[in-house]
């Protein structure tokens, strides 16, 4: 019997990387225009839709695994929460009625320093959250949820450059900071994180690219790519397909 390998998805991903860009290009343009810039990058990131290529391309991945997902009953999906009442995540897909696939996706430009625990600190309540709601049943699924998150952080010399651990910070004694992250770039710190979600099985998988521009972009760990993200959401999709059919 002739096995389908999972395709290479670098080139679409690289696509969704260009339209990344032009697509926040073209919203900060606007929002200067109106008056509502600040002269940063922040009117770009507040109108949104610059997430929508990748958001497509892991509908594109379902859909080449052989899933038909249900047509949404709206545009924007609020999955029920346990600690809250609902949470509107980014890709929600259903398959004969199952939860298939949860995703966010999510980039970081500016305020890097200000965001960046704000960003791990959302993803680590989120993974929580949903499997706490799976737990009690309010999900209404057989299948176990499959979860899953997708960061494009911008590079920047902030980025990049490496960061000393806890540099002018006091901490308890005996409370020292796991030294894995002393010298570590703000991009290799988002790689560690949803590496760590991973492995601790918080999330299903993680896919992190850093970007400089519309051509450019690289993974901070080679673990998180996005041929490796698909070839985890294709398991997912042949495993629903093999029990429901």
């Amino acid at each position: 019997m002739a096995i389908q390998a999972v395709p290479d998805y670098e080139a679409a991903f690289a696509d969704s990387i260009a339209q990344f860009w032009v697509i926040k290009g073209k919203q900060q343009a606007a929002s200067d225009k109106s008056g509502r810039g600040d002269g940063g990058t922040s009117g770009s990131v507040r109108a949104g839709k610059h997430m929508d290529p990748f958001e497509s391309l892991i509908r594109e991945i379902v859909t080449d695994a052989g899933i038909t997902p249900d047509p949404p009953p709206a545009d924007t999906i609020y999955v029920p929460g346990y600690y809250r009442e609902t949470k509107s995540w980014d890709v929600v897909l259903q398959y004969q009625g199952h939860v298939l696939a949860i995703v966010e996706a999510k980039s970081q430009g500016s305020s890097l320093a200000n965001n960046f625990n704000n960003r791990v600190e959302e993803a680590i309540g989120q993974a929580a959250d949903i499997w706490k709601s799976h737990e009690r049943g309010l999900l209404k699924s057989g299948l176990r949820p499959w979860v899953g998150y997708l960061m494009v952080v911008e590079e920047t010399s902030k980025t990049v450059e490496p960061k000393q651990l806890m540099r002018g910070k006091a901490v308890p004694t005996g409370m020292a900071p796991d030294p894995i992250f002393d010298g570590k770039s703000y991009a290799e710190r988002y790689a560690m994180a949803f590496k760590r979600l991973d492995q601790e099985r918080m999330l299903d998988a993680t896919c992190v690219a850093i970007t400089s521009g519309p051509t450019d972009y690289s993974y901070p760990d080679e673990w998180m790519s996005i041929n490796g993200f698909a070839a985890q959401l294709w398991g997912r999709c042949k495993h629903a397909i093999a029990v429901l059919g």
